[in-house]
C-alpha cells in the first residue's frame, strides 16, 4: 500500500513538470509576429516581408528570399549604315618622307626629309607626281612615230624601235608657187625621194634622265629630165649618228616637261661619197652626181637642242616639241649646212586598250647652205646651187598606233606605228622640188 502511493506520487509530479514547461514556451494569447522574431533579425532593415497575422487555426509562413533582377544594359549604338559616323579629323602632322630619285647621278643618301602633311592619304598622290606620271605604255602614251625624243623612260627600262621615214618631192616650186620643169638647165629635176631606216635605242638611266642613240641608213634618189631622156641619180649610205640625253625639268599632275640635248657625229663618208647613175665617183661636167639633197652626212659635228611638254588625261595625250640643229663649222668640202628648227604639236586619242589615233602639225625651217662644194657645177642643175637649199613648210599628219601585246605585259610591250601627211604650206628658196607627202612607219618594244 505504501509502495503504490509512492509510485502514484512520482507520476503526478512528472506530469505537473511537463505542463509547466509547455506553458512557458507558448504564449497564452496571440501576439504580433515581430514580437517573437529574434532580435538579430528584427533590428535594422530586413529583406523579409511582414508576415500575416496567424492564430491557432490559420498560420501564415514568411515569403521566400528573392532578390530584385538587375537592370537591363543599355543597347549598343552601332550607327546607321547609310549615314556612318565620320572619322575624327586629324590635325597636321610632321612626317618623315623619302624624296623621289632625281638628277643625272643619284645617291642613296640625302633622300629623306620631313614635311607637314595634313592628310596622310594624299601622300600617294604626291608619289604619283614624283614617278612616271605620264603613262607611256598606253597606246597613246608615245608621240607619233615621226617624232624623236618625245618621252622619257622609267629607271631601268629600255626601248628599242625601228623606223622607216619617207619624204616624196614632186613638181618644182619658186617661193610658194608651182612652176614647170626648169628647161634652162641640162639636168632639170622632176622628182626626188628621201628614205631613212632608223635603228633607235633608248634607256632610262634614272627616273629623270634617259639616254637615246640612233643610226639612220639612208637611200636617196633624184630623177632629172635631159635632152635624151631621164637620168636617175641614187645614193645609199649610213647617216650621221645622233646621241641625246633627255632630262626631266618639271613634273605636275599627269604632265611632264623635259629638255633634249645631244650631238650629231658625222660618219666620215662625205669625201668618199659616190652614186650610181653613170657610175662616176664624183660630180662632173656631164653628170650632176651627188648633189646636196642626196648626201647622207653633214660632215660636221652638230649640236642638238630641244624642249618637250606632254599632258595626259583619261583618254587623251597631247603635247608640243621644239628642236634645233646647229652646225659647228664647215666640213672638209668647205661648206656648212644651214641651221634647222622644228616646232611640232600633237594630240592622241585612245579608243581601246590597244588602239589609238593621232593628229599632228609639224613645222620646219631649214636655212641655206653657207659656203659651197667646189666640185658641183651650178649651171648643170638647180639642185647644185648652195643658196637654193633653204625651205620652210608645215605638214599635217594623221596616225594610228596599235599595241601587239596586252597592256599589263609591260616588260615585253610591243607596238606598231603608222603616220602619213601632206604639206599644208611650203616656201622654198630659189627653184626647188616641193614636198608632196610624208610616210612614217615603225615598230617598237619596251623591256
Amino acid at each position: 500500500m505504501k509502495a503504490w502511493f509512492i509510485a502514484l506520487l512520482i507520476v503526478g509530479l512528472t506530469s505537473l513538470n511537463d505542463l509547466a514547461y509547455a506553458e512557458d514556451q507558448i504564449p497564452k494569447s496571440p501576439e504580433p509576429y515581430d514580437s517573437i522574431v529574434p532580435k538579430y533579425l528584427s533590428d535594422g532593415p530586413s529583406r523579409l516581408d511582414p508576415p500575416a497575422k496567424f492564430n491557432d487555426q490559420d498560420q501564415a509562413l514568411p515569403t521566400p528570399l528573392t532578390a530584385a533582377p538587375p537592370p537591363d544594359p543599355e543597347l549598343p549604338t552601332w550607327g546607321r549604315y547609310l549615314t556612318p559616323s565620320t572619322s575624327p579629323v586629324l590635325s597636321p602632322v610632321e612626317y618623315s618622307l623619302v624624296g623621289p630619285p632625281t638628277g643625272v647621278v643619284q645617291h642613296a643618301e640625302d633622300q629623306d626629309y620631313r614635311a607637314v602633311v595634313s592628310d596622310p592619304n594624299t601622300l600617294l598622290n604626291y608619289d604619283a607626281q614624283f614617278g612616271q606620271n605620264v603613262d607611256i605604255f598606253r597606246p597613246d602614251g608615245m608621240a607619233p612615230i615621226g617624232m624623236f625624243g618625245d618621252h622619257t623612260l622609267p629607271a631601268g627600262t629600255a626601248f628599242l624601235s625601228y623606223r622607216y621615214l619617207q619624204n616624196s618631192f614632186d613638181q618644182n616650186y619658186v617661193g610658194s608657187h608651182h612652176t614647170g620643169v626648169p628647161t634652162a638647165y641640162p639636168y632639170a629635176p622632176t622628182w626626188m625621194m628621201q628614205n631613212s631606216q632608223v635603228a633607235l635605242v633608248e634607256y632610262g638611266a634614272t627616273q629623270d634622265f634617259t639616254v637615246m642613240a640612233y643610226l639612220p641608213f639612208q637611200h636617196n634618189g633624184i630623177n632629172s629630165q635631159t635632152s635624151t631622156g631621164n637620168y636617175l641619180a641614187t645614193f645609199t649610205n649610213p647617216g650621221d649618228i645622233r646621241i641625246q640625253g633627255l632630262l626631266v625639268v618639271r613634273r605636275a599632275e599627269r604632265s611632264q616637261s623635259h629638255v633634249n640635248f645631244g650631238l650629231s657625229i658625222p660618219v666620215g663618208f662625205l669625201e668618199a661619197q659616190s652614186i650610181g647613175g653613170t657610175g662616176q665617183p664624183e660630180p662632173s661636167q656631164t653628170a650632176p652626181n651627188n648633189p646636196y639633197a642626196l648626201r647622207t652626212s653633214s660632215g660636221t659635228y652638230d649640236l642638238l637642242f630641244g624642249y618637250t611638254y606632254r599632258k595626259q588625261t583619261d583618254n587623251w595625250t597631247f603635247g608640243g616639241q621644239a628642236n634645233a640643229v646647229i652646225p659647228t663649222g664647215k666640213n672638209t668640202l668647205d661648206y656648212e649646212l644651214g641651221n634647222q628648227f622644228q616646232l611640232t604639236g600633237w594630240a592622241s586619242r585612245r579608243w581601246t586598250e590597244r588602239w589609238s589615233t593621232s593628229a599632228r602639225l609639224d613645222g620646219h625651217w631649214n636655212g641655206n647652205i653657207r659656203g659651197a662644194d667646189p666640185r658641183l657645177d651650178v649651171a648643170l642643175s638647180p639642185v647644185n646651187q648652195a643658196n637654193a637649199q633653204g625651205r620652210q613648210y608645215v605638214n599635217g599628219l594623221l596616225g594610228v598606233n596599235y599595241l601587239l601585246t596586252r597592256p599589263e605585259h609591260r616588260f615585253r610591250e610591243q607596238r606598231l606605228f603608222l603616220e602619213s601627211g601632206v604639206p599644208l604650206y611650203q616656201w622654198v628658196d630659189g627653184q626647188q622640188l616641193g614636198l608632196t607627202w610624208t610616210l612614217n612607219a615603225g615598230w617598237g618594244m619596251a623591256f
